[in-house]
């Protein structure tokens, strides 16, 4: 392969999908989210916040330029299956944060 037309595949794992996108295309690959024959990963993550949770190939991968890399995406908020929900136990209180604090007249629009 000559060096011009192959790239280093980044980690993307742990990054919101728009900007995995953007760090895939800046290098020269193509980011992908399943079926091809299905709704784009555009279409797919958008609107909302979405996590890149796997890929393929795996970063440090040495690949042709304009190859694709496969992602397995997460919604923000979305609950994870591998931890256990907390249930019963006291709520946390609010209390201490509804008091509010003096910043000073710093912030004030009335200066």
């Amino acid at each position: 392969m000559d060096r011009t037309s192959t790239v280093i595949v980044p980690d993307l794992v742990g990054q919101a999908v728009d900007i995995a996108n953007e760090e895939a295309t800046d290098v020269g690959l193509v980011l992908s989210g399943g079926d091809p024959d299905g709704p784009s990963l555009r279409a797919r993550t958008w609107p909302g916040l979405f996590w890149v949770t796997a890929q393929d190939p795996l970063p440090g991968t040495v690949v042709s330029r304009g190859s694709s890399v496969q992602i397995s995406f997460r919604e923000d908020g979305e609950t994870r299956s591998d931890v256990a929900a907390q249930t019963g136990g006291p709520l946390p209180s609010l209390e201490m944060h509804a008091d509010a604090e003096d910043h000073g007249p710093a912030n004030s629009l009335d200066d």
